[in-house]
């Protein structure tokens, strides 16, 4: 497609030329002064348009050249061959175009056949540079310098290919320091350009549309670049010549002819390039797709059945648990039941007196055996809770009633460690709907723990009504909890490092025990507390459980 448009471009060009011709004045003669030097104009217009065709056109070549590493196979061959003609062709026109831009006080041919041969040649070269660097996904430093040096060198190449092609009545004289100038211009940013395209876009985050912007602007430097600076170093002085063997055209149309062939060439090659790689996205994504719908099933039912089987280990496992805490419970507390009678029996010395020394060690001994029995009884709540076998007695109790029942049952324990025991109940609570022995033991549990961390002040029970809830705040002036171990506060057997002082500490039971037995009221139980200004744990029943019950 590319040559066949390449070849209509050039047919177009000489049949245009033809029409130029003059045949019938063979006669006519430009006379020059010999060895005069020859000043050169430039046309703005033709030297912005050779650069838009130098940019758009590496920007089309470079976007063309991503899909080489992307394509399996033959494919990669046929993109190899378009990002080569493209960014040849890309070259031609633009030094053919600047060329045509410099404009001289005499009439100019050229030779179409070393033009054609300056485009094999940039085609050529710049196919063998993209080739380098295109072979790997991952591009090496060596590769990247041996493609910059056939792209640049291609874009040396055709300039002088091109310049030699120029037939007029003077003798070109080169700077060799600005030709020098320009061949290291166009391989050094050929350099940069080939980087930003296939290096930078694995090793850096930068944006793609930035990259390829960057680097085909970069391309179109070294293109440009190198034309011009090497413009300025030629000059032209005037030679004894005829100029009735060239052909004579003018330059100005010949110029807008090839730079408008030439964009819409590219044009059309980028055109192709985006809707190739449309279609190359839409058939990877369909793949990937399908792909990750089968895994996707696959990881599903293989999910489906380790949580089967998981769900059955873990219920043989909970209720493995419930039995053997069932059975250990009933074989622990026929002992205890008889240390804790004969214990209670020594103690009040129906049997006889006691000395002192023996009192103490049978006080000592009744107190463990009901603190042992409790953490039994704790044990035992908590699995059938945690089994979902816990039944909870519900009835309309009167709340002043529990509160004063739980306040006297640890009033004594307050008064031996000096703190006031308050109660404070809003008028418009008066009954709740619970199992009275559960709140019981949920208050009970909270104001002991209270109790048990205060060393000077009060613990407050403090009850209303809000939000929906009837709340039972249980506050104190305590020793308080710090905020990272609030988290594990409900935890069983977590035990908190605050308060590491004191002697009992209890068995880290009591708090998970008593969320759970709120949660399955309903309710829940929340805290609030700073390290070193006390705490507040607040019992919250739904309102709406109790207001039925009293309409019932």
């Amino acid at each position: 497609m590319n040559y066949l448009v390449v070849k209509l471009i050039v047919n177009t060009t000489t049949q245009f030329l033809e029409e130029f011709l003059n045949p019938e004045d063979e006669e006519s003669r430009f006379m020059f002064l010999p060895d005069t030097m020859l000043i050169a104009t430039s046309d703005v217009r033709l030297i912005v348009l050779s650069i838009l065709v130098a940019v758009i056109g590496s920007y089309t070549a470079l976007d063309i050249s991503e899909q080489i590493i992307l394509a399996q196979g033959a494919a990669r061959w046929w993109w190899l061959v378009g990002s080569g003609l493209s960014l040849g062709l890309s070259v031609w026109a633009m030094h053919f175009t600047a060329i045509l831009a410099h404009k001289l006080p005499i009439p100019i041919g050229y030779d179409f056949t070393r033009v054609l041969i300056s485009l094999m040649v940039t085609i050529l070269a710049s196919g063998i540079g993209l080739f380098c660097v295109s072979r790997q996904p991952l591009v090496m430093w060596l590769p990247l310098l041996a493609g910059s040096f056939f792209v640049g060198g291609g874009i040396i190449g055709m300039h002088f290919t091109a310049m030699s092609s120029l037939r007029l009545a003077a003798t070109p004289s080169y700077d060799l320091k600005l030709a020098v100038l320009s061949g290291v211009i166009a391989i050094a940013l050929s350099l940069g350009a080939l980087w930003l395209t296939f290096q930078c876009r694995i090793e850096s985050s930068m944006p793609e549309a930035v990259r390829k912007l960057g680097s085909a602007l970069i391309m179109g430097t070294a293109i440009c670049g190198m034309h011009y600076v090497a413009m300025l170093g030629v000059s032209f002085r005037t030679a004894r010549l005829t100029l009735s063997k060239f052909s004579v055209v003018d330059n100005n149309l010949l110029a807008v002819v090839l730079g408008v062939a030439a964009l819409v060439i590219l044009t059309l090659a980028l055109l192709a390039s985006f809707f190739s790689r449309r279609l190359s996205v839409e058939v990877a994504v369909t793949e990937v797709l399908l792909q990750n719908e089968e895994h996707l099933e696959q990881l599903v039912n293989q999910r489906t059945a380790e949580l089967e089987a998981q769900k059955l280990i873990s219920e043989a496992a909970n209720q493995a648990k419930t039995a053997f805490l069932s059975t250990v419970s009933h074989e622990l507390r026929t002992p205890l039941t008889s240390i804790i009678g004969f214990s209670s029996v020594l103690k009040k010395e129906i049997f006889g007196s006691l000395n002192a020394k023996q009192q103490e060690y049978v006080t000592v001994i009744l107190a463990c055996g009901e603190q042992l029995l409790d953490l039994i009884n704790d044990l035992l709540d908590l699995s059938k809770i945690e089994a979902g076998r816990e039944e909870l007695d519900l009835e309309t109790l009167c709340v002043e009633q529990v509160c004063q029942e739980c306040v006297s049952l640890i009033r004594q324990q307050s008064i031996s460690r000096g703190l006031q025991l308050l109660v404070a109940i809003e008028p418009n609570v008066t009954t709740c709907t619970a199992d009275k022995r559960r709140l019981k033991q949920i208050l009970l549990n909270l104001l002991s723990n209270a109790l048990k961390f205060t060393d000077v002040g009060s613990v407050t029970l403090k009850v209303d009504k809000k939000s929906g809830y009837i709340r039972f705040a249980v506050s104190d002036t305590g020793i308080g909890i710090a905020q990272e171990e609030q988290a594990i506060l409900f935890q069983p057997f977590q035990q908190l490092n605050s308060g590491m002082n004191r002697q009992d500490k209890g068995t880290g039971l009591g708090l998970a025990l008593a969320r759970n037995l709120a949660q399955l009221h309903g309710g829940d139980i929340t805290v609030k507390s700073e390290l070193g200004s006390g705490s507040c744990f607040i019992l919250l029943l739904p309102v709406s459980q109790s207001e039925k019950a009293e309409k019932e």
